[in-house]
């Protein structure tokens, strides 16, 4: 079904809203607010129903335009303390918006900015209102959205045909190539149809590339789990698959099976593995120097300036602290950092390993090593639900660096 159109509330409407207090929100409230009811075409409102926000009204400096969803939302779950420091968040409250507030809060925490109480207060609001009124709110995927487009598996067909000699080698590159063109194809005509269904994606809960694919487009890529080499199912579960596909696809179940079962055995038995290796590896008292003069010279990236947050690096002759405030100026830049790999004491020293550790009650640091196989675990668990095959471009001069 196409999505309404956002349309701007009537003054009445605006200061029926702003009035509403905390223990106004109530499921019967978002009930009649947002749900459509006997008898009605259109809900009273839709979450992206628009309304000018006066300044200073709600931890906002300046007046702005937001949606009545997002207003509740603030309203309602964000903590005070938070939107006191970063302000009112207008902006569509994605997988992504939500992960960036969440690594906001946890630095807030390390700083006595923010309560554990009143992040659990967060947690369990923003649990309530993403559950109780999913079942009017949230959009299902209907079946205009999951009917596979005329357009699209000709042009998959096409691509086949032409590819075939590529494909039956099991060439992963022309595959992905396949793969992604029919993905943003039949991405964009969803959007432009303005189905709903596709919030669900487009919010960064669901992989479009593999859910959509797998039922609408092709199944694509599999990795035969006996011989280890690419196969491909043209073919897609709404349409059917066609009988010489049949056991490819068994493949595809014994795949996930296996990842849930003997790759989780694996994974924890590399957790104990690690515990045993590194429990003894532990920092020294707070504020202790071993006075090494070696330092890993690093790149602050954007993506990964939260690894460094709260450690130590060479400047200027002495030593920076990095903080959530400060490491946005060193981004895109070579620092000389302090790292244990460098630490001549017999524990690793306080300067060497940072101030996360101290900050979190850690002594004994070694023991955090068991996190690499918990992300061996994560990623097997997660091969049981997508165990979609794609390909990436490296440009190996990236990694080559000519001192």
């Amino acid at each position: 079904m196409p999505a309404a159109k956002a349309r701007e509330l009537t003054q009445t409407e605006r200061m029926e809203v702003l009035s509403l207090e905390r223990e106004d929100i109530t499921l019967d409230l978002l009930r009649e607010y947002f749900a459509c009811h006997i008898g009605q075409k259109t809900p009273r409102f839709n979450t992206y129903d628009y309304f000018t926000l006066p300044a200073k009204k709600y931890y906002n400096n300046e007046t702005i335009v937001t949606t009545i969803g997002r207003y509740i939302a603030n309203y309602l779950v964000f903590p005070e303390a938070y939107l006191k420091k970063y302000g009112y968040v207008n902006e569509p409250i994605k997988k992504s918006t939500l992960s960036k507030i969440e690594d906001q809060m946890g630095f807030m925490m390390l700083n006595d900015e923010l309560s554990t109480k009143e992040y659990g207060e967060y947690m369990n609001k923003g649990e309530w209102i993403g559950m109780a009124p999913a079942y009017f709110l949230a959009p299902s995927l209907d079946y205009d959205f999951n009917r596979p487009i005329p357009e699209v598996i000709k042009r998959r067909d096409e691509l086949c045909d032409k590819y075939s000699e590529k494909i039956k080698a099991g060439d992963p590159a022309t595959i992905t190539m396949i793969e992604d063109e029919l993905i943003k194809m039949a991405s964009e005509k969803i959007k432009a149809s303005g189905n709903e269904s596709y919030d669900y994606f487009d919010c960064g809960v669901g992989k479009f590339g593999n859910h959509y694919k797998k039922s609408s487009i092709t199944n694509g890529a599999i990795l035969n789990p006996f011989t280890k080499k690419i196969e491909f199912i043209k073919s897609n579960l709404m349409d059917g698959l066609e009988k010489d596909e049949i056991s490819k696809f068994g493949n595809l179940i014994v795949q996930g099976g296996t990842a849930r079962g003997v790759d989780t055995q694996q994974s924890g038995y590399m957790r104990k593995r690690f515990d045993n290796a590194f429990q003894v590896v532990s920092l020294d008292e707070p504020g202790s120097d071993c006075g090494t003069k070696i330092t890993v010279k690093v790149r602050i990236e954007k993506n990964i300036k939260d690894l460094f947050i709260h450690r130590y690096i060479v400047e200027n002759g002495g030593l920076k602290l990095l903080t959530p405030e400060n490491i946005g100026s060193y981004v895109g830049k070579e620092v000389q950092l302090r790292s244990p790999l460098c630490c001549k004491g017999d524990k690793i020293c306080n300067k060497c390993a940072g101030e996360m550790f101290y900050k979190i009650g850690i002594k004994y640091a070694g023991l955090v090593s068991d996190q690499m196989a918990g992300q061996f675990l994560n990623t097997s668990m997660a091969k049981f639900h997508d165990a979609t095959v794609s390909g990436k471009e490296l440009n190996i001069e990236k990694f080559i660096k000519e001192e």
